[in-house]
């Protein structure tokens, strides 16, 4: 074999830079290290090299496809809606690439699924207890010099059985650790004393030179001429751990780890690594081209020593997911658009998870994990167009061994994340985040419930649980929580809800999105705010459903706190409502049209008026029924909220019934009142004032809206707002048919 690359690994890192050093050519016997299990292994010939070569060739060649899909995912991101062309000529490169992608997975499952523990490996943990991890040989090549670590990986079934090999003594070894590895002190950031592993070196000498006369004389040859290596690779596993961003205190040799390093690049040498070298042209990549990409900082953010890494996983994809669900058939059936939202998680990975997402973590929208071996893709939708009827409940596969979609919380380690929402009232349409992910996320899925998606009103927060079936595909396992608490929940929350319940044609969410009762809760929540205002939210809101409800009928029968609600609906002018039910806006304006004698009389605000008003009765109440209809978006709109007039969001009546009550309300006091023989107006035979056309004003803002709102696709539309114009009155003074102007 020719003249090979020497990858090299100070600090910790996995050298995925092109800091390679060349080695001498060297025929003949080879000897290799094997730390997990403390043995040499002596080869002669090349075989272990090209068995290295061909994994870390499939594996390069993955990473360098994986990292043009998503460049490619990055550039549809780039482009708008208008640019049609552009973006299918984008989209099929991605199906492109990812159908390259599907082959290059199959042909490395057909490698690692190969794997198999033999008897005939006397002391190698080739493979942990629970067989959850493929048997992949991590060796150090016994050659080289001072400044290079060479790792060589192996498939276990590929070691010969007669191949000689020299255990290192074991008598001082402790049980569940290494002979070489011992304690140390050390004082951290804080001052606190701790200890962490070091690989001592001086022991690990002392111990090759106990088994160097065991070995043939050109094995003890290697050993005298390269002894050094193993005092470099000691160096940096010791150096790796003590800067560990982890903080981890033990090394990782378990075969799931020796997986792990082998998946983010522990192996791969310069001609084969796909952050430097073209692998379609054979070439090196320009600066230019090298993609700093997540999976190229996900390889980067390896910590050696511990086979650990962290970084943001985006499901399924930059884009999102559109949510729909089915229209009833009476409105015309088809799907209506729910809203798109993406799934960002930040995981700290370890172990055969860590290995698995390292080589395919983000590809597959809908796979059949087995841990330790990458799936195949078997959905091909562009980014940008995935969609999923959250109506329809998602089954965690069958398979047994596959992987958790959330692989953090699965392995028991960090899980930190959140839900993104694309709020279209944003201009620069950028996603949001919506919420974070919850304490003991994995254990909130919910009583009896199979579904997709699902939102919940528990504790004082909106609760979100998310199946993985929902964000991932087929083979996405596990469930996790998330949390929406404070003033997120008016600021964040109640639009996204807006959006979903108005592109639903407000139909009721099965009991697999939205229970009834938490329903009624997101009602409440925009008029209790208005009650009590915003800097008393967590204060007076109830932590369960039924105290929520109970807090907002006693509410009601409190009549100061139904002028403050009017009063904020016209300090807002209307944009507390913006983003609420329609169930919200008809008990709002069932409260305000409400009457008994303390509205008449001892409600002063109740009756203010502005600088153009002039005898007009409920002035402030009439201009707050109008502005919590500024924000309707459709007559279908306007009629779900005549037809929830009522303090209990129930159905009470027919919605033309009930505007004719909220008609009557504003047509208080608007009679024309004429005057003759200029008793108002010297000169003048006839003056008629009109108070107020507020009732006018209603039947005028029904006519002017939409039938419905059409969503096309998982394009959202801001809401649009009703005309200003609509939204107000003046008293007018007209004088022999002239209008006077004031």
């Amino acid at each position: 074999m020719g003249n090979t690359t020497e990858t090299v690994h100070g600090s910790g890192k996995t050298g995925m830079q092109a800091n390679g050093i060349k080695a001498s050519h060297v025929s003949g016997t080879r000897l290799y290290f094997h730390a997990d299990s403390e043995t040499f292994l002596a080869v002669d010939g090349d075989v272990l090299e090209q068995e290295s070569n061909a994994l870390n060739k499939l594996l390069g060649a993955q990473v360098d496809t994986q990292m043009r899909i998503d460049d490619l995912t990055l550039q549809c991101t780039k482009l708008s809606w208008t640019q049609v062309g552009e973006q299918k000529a984008l989209q099929t490169q991605i199906q492109q690439e990812s159908q390259r992608l599907d082959d290059l997975n199959k042909k490395l499952k057909v490698k690692l699924t190969t794997l198999s523990a033999t008897e005939e490996l006397p002391k190698a943990t080739f493979l942990d207890s629970s067989k959850s991890a493929v048997g992949l040989m991590e060796l150090i090549e016994v050659r080289g010099n001072m400044k290079g670590v060479r790792y060589i990986y192996a498939r276990s079934d590929q070691i010969d059985s007669k191949w000689r090999r020299y255990p290192l003594e074991d008598g001082d070894k402790k049980s569940g650790g290494k002979s070489f590895v011992i304690s140390e002190s050390y004082t951290d950031s804080e001052g606190k004393i701790k200890t962490r592993e070091k690989i001592d070196y001086d022991k690990l000498k002392s111990q090759v030179s106990k088994i160097k006369p065991k070995m043939l004389k050109a094995e003890q040859d290697l050993l005298e001429q390269h002894t050094s290596i193993l005092g470099q690779w000691a160096r940096d596993m010791n150096d790796s751990l003590k800067h560990s961003p982890y903080q981890g205190d033990k090394f990782g040799f378990d075969s799931q780890s020796q997986l792990m390093r082998w998946t983010y690049g522990a192996g791969l040498t310069e001609e084969l690594n796909p952050f430097e070298v073209d692998f379609r042209n054979q070439g090196k990549k320009l600066k230019k081209e090298a993609v700093t990409s997540g999976k190229a900082s996900a390889y980067a953010s390896l910590a050696l020593a511990e086979s650990k890494s962290k970084f943001t996983l985006s499901l399924p994809d930059i884009h999102g997911i559109t949510m729909t669900y089915p229209l009833r058939p009476e409105m015309g059936g088809g799907m209506g658009s729910l809203g798109v939202l993406r799934f960002d998680f930040e995981l700290a990975l370890v172990g055969s998870v860590g290995a698995s997402l390292g080589v395919e973590l983000g590809v597959s929208v809908k796979s059949n994990w087995a841990k330790g071996v990458p799936g195949t893709s078997g959905d091909n939708t562009p980014p940008g167009q995935r969609k999923i009827d959250i109506s329809q409940a998602v089954k965690d596969p069958e398979a047994t061994g596959e992987l958790t979609v959330f692989a953090g919380a699965q392995a028991s380690v960090n899980l930190a994340g959140s839900i993104q929402w694309l709020n279209p009232d944003n201009k620069d349409l950028k996603y949001t985040q919506l919420a974070k992910v919850a304490l003991g996320a994995t254990a909130q899925m919910g009583v009896g419930w199979s579904g997709s998606f699902r939102f919940s009103y528990e504790n004082g927060r909106v609760k979100v649980l998310a199946r993985g079936g929902m964000c991932w595909g087929g083979g996405g396992k596990g469930s996790v929580a998330f949390d929406i608490d404070g003033e997120a929940i008016i600021t964040d929350f109640m639009p996204c809800l807006t959006y979903m319940l108005r592109n639903a044609d407000y139909i009721k969410l099965s009991e697999n999105v939205i229970r009834e009762g938490d329903f009624y809760a997101f009602c409440a929540l925009p008029l209790l705010i208005g009650m009590y205002g915003a800097n008393q939210l967590a204060d007076n809101l109830g932590k369960e459903t039924a105290l929520l409800l109970d807090k907002l009928r006693d509410s009601w029968d409190e009549k100061e706190r139904r002028v403050q609600l009017m009063q904020h609906i016209l300090d807002t002018q209307g944009g507390c409502l913006k983003y609420s039910p329609p169930e919200s806006k008809g008990a709002a304006i069932a409260s305000l049209i409400e009457r008994n004698f303390w509205d008449d009389v001892a409600s002063p605000a109740s009756h203010a008026q502005t600088q153009c008003e002039g005898q007009v009765t409920y002035s402030a109440r009439k201009r707050a029924v109008l502005l919590s209809l500024r924000w309707i978006q459709s007559k279908r709109d306007y009629e779900n909220v005549m037809q929830h007039l009522s303090k209990a969001f129930e159905i009470s009546g027919s919605w033309q019934s009930n505007q004719q009550k909220v008609t009557d309300f504003l047509a208080l006091g608007e009679e024309v009142q004429t005057y003759g023989l200029g008793s108002v107006v010297p000169n003048a035979s006839t003056v008629k004032i009109f108070p107020s056309h507020y009732a006018k004003n209603l039947i005028s803002i029904y006519e002017s809206l939409p039938e419905s709102i059409e969503v096309r696709g998982n394009e959202l539309k801001s809401l649009s707002e009703v005309s200003p114009f609509l939204m107000e009155s003046c008293t007018r003074v007209v004088v022999d048919g002239m209008e006077l102007k004031k």
